[in-house]
């Protein structure tokens, strides 16, 4: 701690010497909590004492566990004047609000409190030994509250000045090395490219971590062949982040080249993705000095790579970003510049551009235009596969199905159609959840030609939009014994039903329109929904959504402007992202194994969209966390690199092995 402080800030060290001079004399054994009240110190005498940045942290949940939990002993010879007010946040004493603080103050790059709380442990946890590695693990964290204070100073030059790669990094005897990585073209992009995408590291949006070693052995460990980057420019100004944008630590540039150097050593080819515009836009509605800084850096990273084959390296010039409609051409003159600078540079390197789902398809075809080729995100279908970040709380009555009946909602939410049941639906209960409508929206429900209910849309919440939306509100109608229809009309559209709820004699049915967010054609006839004997439904032409419809509406439209323009095509981007919902294993790894099925027979290199995150819904599990998905089989695996250096990681068994099916 010593140490550190002298780092962050020598001036402090005599008042801390002073504070610890009566513990380091010491030989009493310290306890966990003792170890607790030194950080306060520690984060007092920094400033750190009102903190103005949580992390992830749930305070109100981590305060009641603490508000639950054994109280300390209160029992400090060997530190004063722990009971005045340390933290004015939480209007607590030193050793109270240092435990609360150590709890919901987070490393910024593992992501882990200072010291976790023991949730499960034994009652008197914080009377136990300190142990030198949970010593050294809080200093650690501790530190990386701000990671820039343990890096090395900066060496910075202009991006325009920088030379080529370190080749002690990435040696001739590298790139001369035999390797089985597939040769790509700008024409043709290879289908035996199978890789995962690794975000959270250096992204410039989440957490500062150096890539790792690890992830690169891990894939090829298990047969991938090829890692996406989601890469900030903005981290390669970490860590003094210069007023000057255009300059650039060399360190950071080496960094890559050891990631590039990685990716060749293992067989696994690297794909460097832009996930930001400058000054963290996600957008390319940018100014000319934004437009300057995106056009140095590409010009930067093509000129100090010149000449590495595109077998290791190609340029995905964005992810998802795009210009506002209003604004395509500009941006398309702007993105003609920076890949003819980028082709004069080095002429042979392979470039793409990756696009989200239901993209502007001018602007799509503009960017093909250049000869640049196209990277597909599938998410297809979106509503019940994937969703934002607050869906579990406006939606927690969702329940997925893999493969899904096809159910198009669109019609009915804009009251061109009405929703139709059929089945044993006597007696029964009929709930609907309707994320958001238009005011005023009313819904009319029939059940066998006679009109048995009209429910005005009241109680929600009106957004920005104008919108209103209904969180967890359900709309409840009871049908009469004998019901063997029911219909229900939106009159006053439009009135967005996610989820329908059937209680009936056939049991508990839930019903999740296949993508709501959507209105693509009716089929011949789907409707009526039928209400099954054990539960489950089917619509009326017994007609799923699996694979074959994954490939007609979210990859077939992009590949055939691909084809017009004579580019290249992968999909770079699928699987199941953002969502955050304790969904069963078996739906989400059926979900997985139809899209690589059909991605497989079709002759298309893939990419899944992330390794990890900070949410446990991949292949891999970020620093101990629990699978959201219930069921899920966590396992310990053990990754080797070619150096000896040992990767602990846990798995989701269950995911990695649909995955090992397409890559052993």
């Amino acid at each position: 701690m010593t140490n550190l402080i002298n780092i962050w800030d020598s001036s402090a060290l005599p008042e801390w010497e002073e504070i610890t001079k009566a513990a380091a004399a010491s030989n009493d054994k310290m306890r966990r909590e003792d170890g607790i009240l030194e950080l306060s110190y520690a984060l007092v005498l920094l400033g750190e004492g009102q903190p103005s940045d949580f992390g992830n942290s749930d305070i109100d949940q981590i305060g009641d566990i603490i508000d639950r939990s054994a109280e300390p002993s209160w029992d400090y010879t060997l530190f004063p004047n722990w009971e005045e007010t340390g933290f004015p946040w939480c209007e607590s004493n030193y050793m109270k609000g240092g435990w609360f603080t150590c709890a919901v103050r987070q490393s910024l790059v593992s992501e882990q409190p200072i010291y976790p709380l023991v949730v499960d442990g034994p009652k008197d946890y914080l009377q136990n030994p300190l142990s030198r590695g949970d010593a050294i693990s809080a200093v650690l964290r501790m530190g990386e509250l701000d990671p820039t204070v343990l890096e090395p100073d900066g060496n910075y030059c202009s991006i325009d000045e920088i030379g080529g790669y370190d080749e002690s990094i990435i040696t001739e005897i590298l790139l001369n090395a035999s390797t089985a990585l597939p040769e790509p073209t700008q024409e043709e992009l290879p289908a035996g490219w199978k890789g995962m995408g690794i975000s959270s590291r250096k992204d410039g949006q989440h957490t500062y971590r150096d890539f790792s070693e690890g992830d690169i052995a891990f894939l090829a460990e298990n047969g991938f062949n090829f890692a996406r980057i989601f890469f900030g420019f903005s981290t390669l100004r970490f860590p003094d982040y210069p007023d000057n944008p255009h300059l650039v630590n060399e360190n950071e540039l080496r960094d890559l080249d050891q990631l590039i150097a990685w990716g060749i050593e293992y067989g696994v080819h690297i794909q460097i993705s832009m996930s930001l515009a400058p000054n963290d836009k996600e957008t390319l509605d940018c100014d000319e000095t934004e437009w300057e800084l995106i056009r140095s850096y590409w010009q930067g990273l093509t000129k100090r790579y010149a000449g590495i084959p595109s077998r290791y390296l190609t340029f995905d010039l964005a992810n998802e970003l795009a210009p506002s409609e209003d604004n395509v051409e500009y941006a398309a003159q702007q993105m003609a510049g920076i890949v003819d600078g980028m082709r004069e540079l080095d002429p042979n390197r392979v470039l793409l551009f990756s696009f989200p789902g239901n993209p502007n398809t001018e602007w799509m075809e503009k960017i093909a235009a250049l000869g640049v080729a196209i990277g597909c995100h599938p998410y297809f279908p979106q509503y019940i596969t994937t969703s934002d970040w607050e869906y579990a709380e406006r939606n927690p009555y969702a329940r997925p199905a893999w493969p899904l009946p096809w159910f198009p909602m669109g019609e009915i939410s804009e009251g061109r159609a009405a929703l139709t049941l059929t089945g044993d639906l006597s007696g029964a209960t009929l709930q609907l959840h309707v994320e958001k409508s238009e005011p005023g929206a009313v819904l009319e429900v029939r059940t066998d030609g006679t009109l048995l209910q009209t429910i005005p849309l009241e109680g929600g919440k009106v957004d920005e939009n104008n919108e209103v939306q209904y969180g967890d509100e359900l709309f409840t109608v009871q049908f009469p014994d004998g019901t063997a229809q029911a219909e229900v009309r939106v009159t006053k559209p439009h009135a967005f039903i996610d989820t329908i709820l059937v209680d009936g004699n056939a049991g508990d049915t839930v019903i999740v329109p296949y993508d709501a967010c959507d209105n693509p054609a009716f089929g011949e006839n789907p409707l009526p929904l039928v209400i099954r004997e054990n539960g489950s439904y089917m619509n009326n032409e017994n007609t799923w959504i699996s694979g074959d419809e994954i490939y007609r509406y979210d990859v077939l439209p992009y590949q055939q402007i691909a084809q017009k323009y004579g580019v290249g095509f992968m999909v770079n981007e699928f699987g199941i992202f953002g969502s955050n919902l304790d969904w069963n294993i078996e739906i989400i790894a059926d979900y997985h194994s139809s899209a690589l099925q059909m991605l497989t027979e079709k002759k298309i290199g893939w990419c899944g969209c992330e390794l990890y995150n900070g949410v446990p819904k991949h292949i891999v599990l970020l620093y101990g966390a629990d699978p959201q998905w219930s069921g899920a089989t966590v396992e310990n695996l053990h990754v080797t690199t070619h150096q000896g250096e040992t990767f602990d990681l846990r798995v989701v068994q269950e995911l990695l092995d649909v995955f090992l099916k397409y890559t052993k």
